[in-house]
């Protein structure tokens, strides 16, 4: 399953040992997660999600994570686009976005982590790990929600739904996988 091919291969948090680590990694993320934020919300049909803001803002947070640890987020190279998904429909988008409404899940446990071990190096710019508020996962589960009616609605659309989250993942081990074993080295 590429959900555990991805976990696996980020092995986070022990990967993260202290405050150039953690800058290391919400650079790589920023890198990824900015284009492929740009191609989701590029789509319209946000607004058959009811309350859901086209922006997932994982981007936003790593940017105001980086400034505060004193990194200029402009500066930081953007993945190609022959390293970010294909998304060609909304469909598509709203697969990719389920990735990455998904790791916000997985970000609270990272940084609870992070800060039992590490968190005076890092301090308070916990934005990007620690999700879009105290409540993720009401977050989740409303998106889920808004995930089930648009497959419920729209039955024909479902394949690219998946399509969109396989490309997603495989879009993050290809991204990641040099940059975690170069960490090895």
């Amino acid at each position: 399953m590429l959900h555990d091919r991805a976990e696996t291969l980020l092995g986070l948090p022990s990967g993260i040992m202290g405050r150039a680590d953690y800058v290391d990694w919400l650079r790589h993320f920023l890198a990824l997660y900015d284009p492929i934020e740009s191609r989701i919300v590029a789509f319209g049909g946000w607004s058959r999600l009811a309350s859901f803001d086209p922006d997932p803002g994982h981007s936003r947070r790593l940017i105001r994570d980086l400034d505060a640890l004193g990194i200029d987020a402009d500066r930081i190279p953007r993945a190609p686009a022959e390293c970010c998904p294909l998304l060609t429909n909304f469909a598509r988008a709203l697969g990719a976005r389920y990735v990455l409404e998904g790791s916000a899940l997985g970000g609270r446990v990272i940084l609870h982590d992070l800060k039992k071990r590490i968190g005076d190096e890092i301090g308070a710019t916990t934005a990007f790990f620690g999700g879009p508020s105290h409540r993720t996962a009401t977050h989740w589960r409303a998106f889920q929600a808004a995930l089930d009616r648009f497959g419920a609605a729209h039955p024909d659309e479902r394949a690219d739904v998946l399509t969109g989250a396989a490309a997603t993942f495989t879009a993050l081990i290809e991204w990641f996988t040099p940059f975690v074993a170069a960490r090895r080295v």
